[in-house]
């Protein structure tokens, strides 16, 4: 009998992951989101049209959320709905250091917070829309990134710390070829670990096989992505069920996977709106973008992401390291704080998230 029951089990195991109802337990999957801090009301980023016609967006805390008070419960929220980890979007302008920037504001409020131990983190390098990253400034930019490595919340893929880069297009303008790129991230990983390191984890985010290679000639140990919002994009339709969107990134997720050589760490993207950043150089607001979005979308984007990560097990990192697109990008539309007028995404990630 004790035989029977377990191969009964075993087989109705299958057949519900195979159903997509199966999800993870606590403890096997390490899932982190986004970060972005553009919320200090010194950036553009509070814009009025945010302000007035998308109050659903706005933090119990009010707009400006970067400040050490507003961080220290961030990170305990985050943690106590099962976030393992804050992928930071970091940046680099040339003439000013990365603490005089304040879209870079947010990690020095995280690493000085009493709930720092409740966390890990990892830098996403923004290096795109003027934030270049390249030859003239790789060897001062890698003693920064360095000294954060030696962090001990700073998270660690094959017992390297993950630097992840947003995209390679400006990274091959930049130092010429790809060749140049992977001699580049081959001298950051020597430079690591001369410090005393065991090397880096180096990922770059890509959302097709084309950008993959691309990716993979760059020299990258892991492919990841930001986000994928466009493709659930249908045709000429401009608002579009966010349900769609989760049913096509999980197909891309298995496409990216296949196309890859490398671990793979696999991003949700629980929503897409930007409409309140519109201007006359982005038109966001004559682009498509997703309805919908809720605690409950949240919850099923993040389900989603489980199943697909405990069906791909040996496609991603020895970690099975899985990211959210985002905690806070409120002007763009995929958000976890919750809000003042009583919408809260994050009881859909700690859901999906719970044992």
């Amino acid at each position: 009998m004790k035989i029977l029951s377990s191969r009964i089990i075993l087989i109705l195991t299958f057949l519900i992951a195979g159903n997509g109802l199966l999800f993870a337990q606590k403890g096997k999957n390490k899932v982190g989101a986004y970060y972005f801090d553009g919320w200090s009301g010194t950036t553009f980023h509070i814009t009025d049209d945010l302000k007035t016609n998308y109050t659903n967006r706005e933090p119990v805390w009010g707009w400006v959320t970067s400040n050490q008070k507003v961080v220290d419960e961030q990170i305990a929220m985050a943690a106590g709905a099962g976030l393992s980890f804050f992928s930071f979007c970091w940046y680099h302008r040339n003439g000013k250091t990365p603490e005089e920037l304040p879209e870079n504001r947010a990690i020095s409020f995280y690493k000085a917070s009493k709930n720092v131990k409740k966390l890990e983190y990892c830098l996403l390098v923004a290096n795109h829309g003027g934030f270049d990253v390249g030859p003239e400034n790789w060897d001062k930019l890698t003693k920064i990134w360095l000294e954060e490595f030696k962090n001990p919340q700073y998270l660690l893929v094959n017992k390297k710390p993950l630097l992840i880069f947003f995209e390679f297009t400006s990274l091959i303008k930049n130092f010429g070829s790809p060749q140049a790129v992977s001699e580049a991230f081959a001298k950051l990983r020597k430079s690591a670990s001369d410090a005393g390191l065991d090397g880096a984890s180096i990922a770059i985010c890509a959302g097709s096989a084309d950008g993959v290679a691309k990716a993979t000639d760059c020299g990258a140990d892991v492919i990841t992505g930001y986000n994928y919002h466009s493709v659930g994009f249908k045709g000429k339709e401009q608002a579009i069920p966010i349900d769609t969107l989760q049913t096509a990134e999980q197909n891309l997720w298995t496409k990216l996977d296949q196309s890859a050589a490398k671990p793979y760490i696999p991003v949700s993207t629980i929503g897409w709106d930007p409409r309140p950043w519109s201007n006359d150089k982005n038109r966001y607001n004559t682009q498509p973008y997703f309805t919908g979005f809720s605690a409950q979308s949240v919850e099923n984007s993040v389900k989603g992401l489980l199943n697909w990560m405990n069906a791909n097990v040996s496609s991603m990192t020895g970690e099975r390291l899985g990211l959210l697109y985002a905690w806070n990008e409120n002007g763009e539309g995929a958000w976890l704080t919750p809000g003042k007028t009583g919408l809260n995404p994050l009881t859909g990630l700690k859901k999906a998230l719970k044992k």
